[in-house]
């Protein structure tokens, strides 16, 4: 099972989000840890999809544009 997949399911159970976001959320921390850096554009280039490099910078911009930070469920998470 690939790490992507492994880490999607970990996060499943914890929130409360319907299958894309999970599976944004996965490909979204992969990528930081791979390019080790906080820029958007820079993760963008990590996600190591066939997607242009473009198209998931604006999705890294979509999803952060409506996300709130949950600090009781990061913690839980976090936990487990």
């Amino acid at each position: 099972m690939s790490q992507y997949s492994e880490l999607k399911q970990a996060l499943q159970p914890h929130l409360d989000w319907h299958g894309a976001r999970v599976s944004f959320l996965a490909l979204f921390l992969i990528a930081l840890v791979k390019v080790k850096t906080d820029t958007l554009s820079d993760i963008s280039l990590g996600f190591g999809i066939r997607a242009l490099a473009e198209s998931s910078y604006k999705r890294l911009q979509r999803f952060f544009r409506s996300f709130e930070i949950d600090y009781d469920t990061i913690a839980k998470i976090v936990v487990n």
